[in-house]
Protein backbone atom coordinates (compact mmCIF):
# COMPACT_ATOMS: atom_id res chain seq x y z
CA UNK A 1 0.00 0.00 0.00
CA UNK A 2 3.37 2.19 0.91
CA UNK A 3 4.50 1.74 -2.36
CA UNK A 4 0.66 2.57 -3.83
CA UNK A 5 0.91 6.01 -2.30
CA UNK A 6 4.70 6.90 -3.31
CA UNK A 7 3.05 6.45 -7.07
CA UNK A 8 0.40 8.30 -6.65
CA UNK A 9 2.16 11.19 -4.71
CA UNK A 10 5.20 11.19 -7.22
CA UNK A 11 2.94 11.00 -10.29
CA UNK A 12 0.37 13.25 -9.03
CA UNK A 13 1.45 15.75 -6.49
CA UNK A 14 5.18 15.93 -7.24
CA UNK A 15 4.58 16.32 -10.66
CA UNK A 16 3.94 19.98 -11.73
CA UNK A 17 3.42 21.52 -15.26
CA UNK A 18 6.74 21.84 -17.01
CA UNK A 19 5.10 23.25 -20.40
CA UNK A 20 1.41 23.60 -22.23
CA UNK A 21 0.00 23.78 -25.28
CA UNK A 22 -2.67 23.65 -27.96
CA UNK A 23 -3.19 22.96 -32.47
CA UNK A 24 -6.11 22.06 -33.63
CA UNK A 25 -7.94 20.01 -31.96
CA UNK A 26 -4.96 18.19 -29.86
CA UNK A 27 -3.41 19.34 -26.79
CA UNK A 28 -0.11 18.24 -25.08
CA UNK A 29 1.27 18.81 -21.26
CA UNK A 30 4.69 18.08 -20.24
CA UNK A 31 4.83 17.63 -16.35
CA UNK A 32 8.15 17.11 -14.56
CA UNK A 33 8.00 13.16 -15.49
CA UNK A 34 5.07 12.62 -18.05
CA UNK A 35 3.88 14.37 -21.13
CA UNK A 36 0.46 13.39 -21.92
CA UNK A 37 -0.85 14.03 -25.07
CA UNK A 38 -4.88 13.94 -25.87
CA UNK A 39 -7.30 15.52 -28.44
CA UNK A 40 -10.37 17.77 -27.47
CA UNK A 41 -12.51 15.60 -28.54
CA UNK A 42 -11.27 12.86 -25.78
CA UNK A 43 -11.25 10.19 -28.38
CA UNK A 44 -6.99 9.91 -27.87
CA UNK A 45 -4.86 10.17 -25.69
CA UNK A 46 -1.18 9.16 -24.47
CA UNK A 47 0.94 9.12 -21.94
CA UNK A 48 5.08 8.86 -21.87
CA UNK A 49 7.22 8.83 -18.93
CA UNK A 50 10.30 10.96 -18.76
CA UNK A 51 13.12 9.79 -21.15
CA UNK A 52 15.63 11.09 -24.02
CA UNK A 53 12.85 10.21 -26.10
CA UNK A 54 10.44 11.77 -27.48
CA UNK A 55 10.07 13.36 -23.77
CA UNK A 56 13.23 15.64 -23.10
CA UNK A 57 13.67 15.93 -27.29
CA UNK A 58 10.11 17.86 -27.98
CA UNK A 59 10.45 19.49 -24.39
CA UNK A 60 13.88 20.85 -26.08
CA UNK A 61 12.08 22.29 -29.07
CA UNK A 62 12.12 26.03 -29.39
CA UNK A 63 8.69 25.95 -30.98
CA UNK A 64 5.90 23.52 -31.20
CA UNK A 65 6.52 21.92 -34.77
CA UNK A 66 7.95 18.81 -33.76
CA UNK A 67 5.44 18.32 -30.95
CA UNK A 68 2.56 18.64 -33.36
CA UNK A 69 4.12 16.47 -36.04
CA UNK A 70 4.75 13.78 -33.30
CA UNK A 71 1.26 14.04 -31.96
CA UNK A 72 -0.69 13.75 -35.59
CA UNK A 73 1.92 10.90 -36.49
CA UNK A 74 0.99 8.94 -33.82
CA UNK A 75 -2.94 9.64 -34.04
CA UNK A 76 -2.56 9.05 -37.41
CA UNK A 77 -1.40 5.82 -37.49
CA UNK A 78 -3.14 4.66 -34.28
CA UNK A 79 -6.68 5.37 -36.15
CA UNK A 80 -5.73 4.01 -39.47
CA UNK A 81 -3.65 0.84 -38.29
CA UNK A 82 -6.25 -1.54 -38.00
CA UNK A 83 -8.03 -0.25 -41.57
CA UNK A 84 -5.56 -1.57 -44.11
CA UNK A 85 -2.97 -4.97 -43.96
CA UNK A 86 -0.87 -3.16 -46.19
CA UNK A 87 0.16 -0.20 -43.64
CA UNK A 88 0.69 -2.67 -41.32
CA UNK A 89 2.92 -5.17 -43.50
CA UNK A 90 4.84 -1.32 -44.45
CA UNK A 91 5.33 -0.27 -40.70
CA UNK A 92 6.52 -4.17 -39.93
CA UNK A 93 9.18 -3.88 -42.71
CA UNK A 94 10.08 -0.23 -41.76
CA UNK A 95 10.41 -1.89 -38.16
CA UNK A 96 12.22 -4.66 -38.71
CA UNK A 97 15.12 -2.48 -40.89
CA UNK A 98 15.46 -0.44 -38.46
CA UNK A 99 16.23 -3.47 -35.91
CA UNK A 100 18.31 -4.70 -38.59
CA UNK A 101 20.36 -1.02 -38.81
CA UNK A 102 20.58 -1.11 -34.91
CA UNK A 103 21.71 -4.02 -34.18
CA UNK A 104 24.31 -3.51 -36.73
CA UNK A 105 26.05 -1.07 -34.67
CA UNK A 106 28.33 -1.70 -31.84
CA UNK A 107 27.45 -0.60 -28.55
CA UNK A 108 30.59 2.04 -27.36
CA UNK A 109 32.47 1.24 -24.73
CA UNK A 110 32.18 4.46 -23.11
CA UNK A 111 27.92 3.69 -23.18
CA UNK A 112 28.83 0.52 -21.21
CA UNK A 113 31.22 2.77 -18.46
CA UNK A 114 28.22 5.02 -18.31
CA UNK A 115 25.60 2.64 -17.40
CA UNK A 116 28.02 1.43 -14.89
CA UNK A 117 28.38 4.56 -13.54
CA UNK A 118 24.55 5.21 -13.69
CA UNK A 119 23.95 1.75 -11.74
CA UNK A 120 26.51 2.70 -8.99
CA UNK A 121 25.06 6.19 -8.65
CA UNK A 122 21.43 4.44 -7.92
CA UNK A 123 23.16 1.85 -5.58
CA UNK A 124 24.57 5.10 -3.73
CA UNK A 125 21.65 6.61 -3.45
CA UNK A 126 19.92 3.33 -1.86
CA UNK A 127 22.70 2.81 0.60
CA UNK A 128 22.74 6.57 1.80
CA UNK A 129 21.26 7.50 4.73
CA UNK A 130 17.90 9.61 4.52
CA UNK A 131 19.55 13.19 5.14
CA UNK A 132 21.72 12.09 2.18
CA UNK A 133 19.13 11.12 0.27
CA UNK A 134 17.29 14.60 1.23
CA UNK A 135 20.24 16.39 -0.26
CA UNK A 136 20.39 14.45 -3.38
CA UNK A 137 16.77 14.95 -4.01
CA UNK A 138 17.37 18.66 -3.08
CA UNK A 139 20.29 18.53 -5.94
CA UNK A 140 18.19 16.93 -8.87
CA UNK A 141 15.86 18.94 -8.02
CA UNK A 142 17.65 22.54 -8.50
CA UNK A 143 19.50 20.89 -11.21
CA UNK A 144 15.88 20.34 -12.88
CA UNK A 145 14.60 23.60 -12.32
CA UNK A 146 17.29 25.24 -14.01
CA UNK A 147 16.71 23.35 -17.19
CA UNK A 148 14.08 24.21 -17.62
CA UNK A 149 14.48 28.01 -16.81
CA UNK A 150 17.39 27.53 -19.48
CA UNK A 151 14.88 26.25 -22.00
CA UNK A 152 12.20 28.64 -21.54
CA UNK A 153 14.73 31.40 -22.06
CA UNK A 154 16.04 30.18 -25.37
CA UNK A 155 12.65 30.40 -27.15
Amino acid sequence: MLKNFKKWWLFHLANPVVRKGESGGFKWVFRRFTLDISTLSGNFSARFTAAEHPYAYLLAGKNDENIIGFIQTLYYLGMTLTTDQGLVDDISKAIRKFEKRVSMIEPAEESEEAAIAEVKAVQEYVDAPKKEKRKMERDVNGRFKKAVKAVEESK
